[in-house]
This record gives structure tokens, sequence and C-alpha cells, in this order.
């Protein structure tokens, strides 16, 4: 059993095997989920549409209901503002055949009046304070006081001249079973203020409700208003497919939400409810109404299901097809690469590349192609560190030989300042002594940083002995505070600097030439200046300067004699945003500015190699 686990791990860690399974795990079965996802969102985004639709359409059903109720109660004003009306019902002596004429005329200007369509299905009554009562339907002289002792009509009274709703009402027109929308207005003595002198009573049927409400319903569709409390005030179900039961639960999972959707089951079958809350004032003994619409799913279903069978087989086949094209282009990729590596490993300087294709255009031939290149830029690279290796043997013998140069130097100087001092020439003795010191200085390798101060003290010998020879013709200031002087940097940087102002800026009709150093540290970098007030340096000498520093070329004696040097080494050293800057003064004379890391002794590691 080991050895077969042992076996599977070789095969994974071979690149075909990776790349077979990276492809498969990336790609073939991340396509697979999206074409799932993509078969199972599709039910529900059929049952979103089907829901939105059907939401719409009672929507509109919605909106004409609550136009319905609106017209029911604009109607009132038809008759509360009617003046004669007002005066007739207050006037006593009028007798109640001519106010009903007088009713009937209000009516019939109702029913061609285009903004109360409605009339011709609303039941009216008016009661007015002498127990007269007119109504737009036959009453058969049945006494209708009844209707004044309702608690919806006599708030209606209390209210004076506010609207009070009776929402599914049993019928109160004598001889009728059916139930009723209906709403009560008092009358005021002056229309919007003063005593109460009449009360009207209009009412819709809950057919023509129920007409409003599935006028946008899909064929087979099935609709109940229900109450808060759950009670079942209008139900469109001409089959009683759904059950008290189910109409409890599915009222039960949407009692807090407004409006939305979810499937269920009705009969054997997949129905999408979509429900909605017919708003306020529209309200049943204070409770809002809320509308449960039943559209048959079965069929959405059906399709469904069938579609889904046919993207699994689809799914199917592509995966396989993927698999199949996936493993021949594997092979198709990794054949050459291993014939490649078989040839890598037995490679040997003095082996011929033989077998791979360098003809191929693709990234295969190009990797043949940079393989047999290798192959010769390696062969190239021997021979060149053969020769290198063969000059550095001879630089390393001669520079040996040349090792004894300075100590012998160095020791006979030691002889003939002994020999001055017997003779008493003491100038003889301070030159011999500052050369002295420039040689001990630039043969000790004990550090490759020295302090600021070290290095200015052998600009000073050297300037002693420049002022001996050419008789004291160059002045040295220092302006550098003790922190400065006692931080590191790297040997012979200032000295080349101040060689070359001696050089190219003394001019031989002044009697000196003065060479400031001077510096500062600002944002955590030294900055230090080596100034002299001599013939100056042209434009021409820094752009040239400038271009020695980004082109790399051969240094050109115009910049002066070891700057550059000095300048590459400092950015090897310390990096790229360190080096040299030249510039000349306005008047006369030349400045060299350092830009330099600020490092003190404590802040130096022991393992850090600054030698250039």
């Amino acid at each position: 059993m080991k050895g077969l686990w042992r076996k599977g791990l070789s095969k994974i860690k071979k690149f075909s095997v990776r790349t077979f399974l990276l492809i498969l795990i990336c790609v073939v079965m991340p396509l697979t989920g999206v074409c799932i996802y993509i078969r199972m969102s599709m039910e529900d985004f059929i049952q979103n549409k089907l829901s939105e639709n059907v939401i719409q359409n009672i929507a509109r059903g919605e909106r004409n209901i609550s136009d319905a109720l609106q017209s029911i109660a604009a109607l009132t004003n038809a008759f509360v503002y009617d003046d004669e009306l007002q005066e007739r019902i207050m006037n006593p002596s009028i007798t109640e055949y001519d106010n009903a004429r007088y009713f009937d005329q209000i009516i019939n200007r109702l029913y061609i009046s285009n903004g109360f369509d409605m009339v011709q299905d609303t039941k009216i009554i008016l009661f007015d304070n002498y127990d007269r009562v007119y109504s737009n339907w036959s009453m058969n002289y049945e006494n209708y006081d009844f209707l004044l002792e309702h608690d919806w009509v006599k708030s209606s009274m209390e209210k004076k001249g506010h609207v009070v709703w009776s929402m599914f009402s049993p019928a109160y027109i004598k001889g009728e079973e059916t139930t009723y929308i209906s709403m009560a207005k008092a009358f005021l003595q002056d229309k919007t203020e003063g005593e109460v002198i009449g009360t009207i009573i209009i009412s819709i049927g809950q057919q023509k409700f129920s007409d409003i409400l599935m006028e946008y319903a899909y064929e087979g569709d099935m609709a109940y208003v229900c109450t808060e409390d759950g009670m079942v005030l209008l139900e469109k179900d001409s089959d009683q497919l759904v059950s008290e039961e189910t109409l409890n639960d599915v009222y039960s999972q949407v009692r807090g939400d407004a409006s939305g959707s979810l499937k269920c089951k009705v009969g054997g079958k997949n129905y999408l409810v979509s429900f909605y809350t017919i708003p306020k004032p529209w309200v049943f003994n204070e409770q809002q109404l809320k509308v449960f619409h039943f559209t048959d799913y079965q069929e959405v279903t059906n399709q469904v299901m069938m579609i889904s069978s046919r993207m699994n087989t689809i799914i199917v086949l592509v995966i396989g097809v993927l698999i199949l094209i996936l493993y021949i282009s594997i092979r198709m990729l990794v054949s050459p690469i291993a014939l490649l590596s078989s040839q890598m490993q037995n490679y040997t300087l003095d082996s011929e590349i033989t077998g791979i294709d360098t003809e191929r255009a693709d990234e295969i031939g190009q990797l043949n192609r940079s393989f047999a290149q290798m192959s010769e830029n390696i062969k190239g690279l021997f021979k060149k560190l053969e020769s290198e290796h063969e000059v550095k043997e001879r630089y390393r013998y001669e520079s040996l030989r040349a090792q004894i140069n300075p100590h012998f130097l160095f020791n006979t100087l030691t002889s003939i300042r002994w020999m001055a001092l017997i003779r008493g020439a003491d100038n003889i003795v301070d030159a011999i002594d500052a050369l002295a010191h420039m040689l001990k200085y630039s043969m000790s390798r004990d550090n490759s940083l020295v302090t600021i101060g070290e290095e200015v003290d052998n600009i000073r010998n050297y300037l002693y002995i420049q002022n001996c020879r050419y008789g004291n013709h160059c002045k040295l200031e220092v302006e550098l505070e003790e922190d400065i002087l006692s931080l590191k940097t790297m040997k012979f940087i200032l000295q080349p600097i101040v060689e070359n102002s001696i050089i190219h800026g003394y001019d031989k009709n002044r009697e000196e030439i003065i060479v400031q150093i001077y510096g500062w540290i600002e944002d955590d970098d030294l900055n230090i200046y080596v100034e002299d007030d001599g013939k100056g340096i042209s434009r021409e000498m820094i752009e040239a300067f400038e271009s020695a520093k980004q082109s790399r070329i051969k240094e050109s004696k115009l910049t002066g004699i070891g700057m550059k040097n000095v300048d590459e080494c400092i950015r090897i050293t310390f990096g790229s945003k360190y080096g040299l800057t030249l510039d000349s003064l306005e008047k006369q004379g030349t400045i060299v500015k350092f830009r330099l890391p600020v490092l003190r002794e404590e802040t130096i590691s022991d393992e850090e190699n600054y030698d250039c």
C-alpha cells in the first residue's frame, strides 16, 4: 500500500500531471460549477420573473381597486356639495317624493359623467334628519333605519364630514346575500362645518371588487383577501383548491412581509404564491388586508426539469471533450520538454547538442534555441575564465613584488628624517613627516572606513608637501563640527578632489589658492562641500562629468584625476542616491558636493563591508 502511495506521489510531481491537475482544478471544475450554478439558478430566475409579472399584474389590479375606492369616496362630494340638495333635506316642508326625484336627477347626471363610471355598480342611500330616505334602488317600502345603528355609520356622524369605511360587511339590502364594501359620510349644515343634517352611505358589491382584483390575472389563477389575523374576507377559487390549512401555512410564512413571493404545493401541483398588502385607509376592523395570488407553476417546473436534463447531458459531454483535449495538449507540450530535459541532464562541455528541434516557431522551439545558445555561451565563458585566471595570476605575482616598494620608501624616508634632525633641517623633517603620514595612511588596511577627521588630516599633510614644493601657494580652511569629524566614510575620497582644485584651479597670476571644506547633516544625509576660488570649471566639463557618470564611458581628463572613480566608488558602496555633484561659482572657482550617508561608530556592524 505504501509502495502505491509513493508511486502516486512521484507521478504527481511530474510537470505534465501537475499541469493536468492544475487545469482540471482551475478551469474544468470551475466551468462545471458555473454550468451547474446556471442550471440551478434558472428555476429561481424563472420564478422571480414570473413573480415579477404576476405582482405587476396584480399591482395594476391594486391600483384599480384603490382608484375604485377613491372614486367612491369622491362620489360623496357630488351629493355633499350640491347646494339644492342641501337646501331640500334641510326643508321639512318639501315632500320626500320631490326630494327623491331630485336625488334621482343627481344619480342620472353621475351616470353620464366620465369621472364616475362606477355609479351603476354602486348602491347609494341618503338619510336626512326628518326620517326621509332616498336611494338608487327600490327599497320596496322596507325600513332601512337600522343602518343608522351600525357602529361604522354612527362613527361617521360623530366624525362630522370624515369618511368611515366598512370593508366586506354583510349585505344590508334586504333580499341579497352578497357582501359589500361600504362607506358612510355625514352631511353638515355648512358643507364642511355645522350640525349634521344627513348621512349618505355608498356601497360596492364583492363581485365587482373580485373582478377588479382578477382583471390582470392569468387563466386558472386563484386569489384570496385576508385580514391580519388570517380571516378570509374574499376568495376567487371556483374549484376550492386551496385548503384553509394551506392558506394558514402560507400566511404564517409571510406575516411580517409587505409583498413578495414563495412556492407551495396545492392539490399535488406546484404553485407560485405572490402577495401584497393593501395600503391604508382600506382596512377591515382596523386591520390591513393582504392579497394572496396563486399562479400555476407546474408547467414551468416541467420545462425547467427538461432543460436541466438536457443541460446535464451537455455538461457531461463538454467536460469529457475538455479532459480529452487537455490530455492531448499536455502530451504535446511535455514530450519535447522531456527530450530537452534529457539533453540538459547529460550535458557536458564536450558534448554536442543533437535531437532537439531548434527550427520550431513556437515557445518550445525558442526554448530549444535558448538552450543551444546557452551551451555556446557557457563554452565561451569557460574560455574567458581561463584567460582571466591567467591574467589574475600574473597580477597577483606583480602586486606581491610591488608591495615591497611602499615599505622600502617608508623605511628610507625614516632614515633621511633622522639625518635631517641631526643636521637641524626642520623643514625637511616636517615634509618627511607629512609624507610618512600619507604613506602610513595609504598602507593601513585595518578597516575600510576612516573618520572624516582622519581624511582631513591626510589632506593637511598632502597640502603641506605641496606648499613646500610650490612656496605656500595653497591655503586650506576647514569648517566642520566635531560631530561631523567623528563620522565614518571611505578612505581617499576628499584628497583627489583637493588635488584637482590645486592642479586644475591654480592660477599662476595669483599668489595663492584657497580651498574650503565645510558641511552639515541634512535629512539624514551628510553633505560635504570642497570649494576653491581657482580658475573654475566650465559648463562643458560639468556636462562631460555627468555624461561619464551616466554612460560609464572612459573618464575624460577634463573632469579631473580620479573624480569619476570617486563618484562611482561612493555609489557602489553606499547606493545610487549618493555621490558627487559639480558646479561652478558665479565669479570664479569650483564647488564639489559630496552626498554621503551618516555613519557613526556605534551604528556600523562588524559584518558590514564598505571596501570598494
